[in-house]
């Protein structure tokens, strides 16, 4: 019995956890990319940025929800 408890004890897997909190990121993605030219806490810099940029760039702006990664 107390092999079996060392054995699970000593394979047992980590957790990880995301906490998620009220804040905002913003990416800056040309229609044809596939990876964020730039990312912004504001979405008024993100706007600054693509009108910046329009000239060149088709670019469209991506709101996701910030989140903090905790190990275990």
């Amino acid at each position: 019995m107390k092999k079996l408890i060392l054995i699970i004890g000593l394979c047992s897997c980590s957790t990880t956890q995301s906490i998620y909190d009220n804040s905002y990121r913003y990416y800056v993605m040309d229609v044809n990319g596939t990876e964020p030219d730039a990312v912004f806490e504001d979405r008024s810099e993100a706007a600054s940025y693509v009108e910046k940029f329009k000239e060149f760039h088709e670019y469209r702006i991506v709101k996701a929800q910030s989140y903090k990664h905790y190990d275990d």
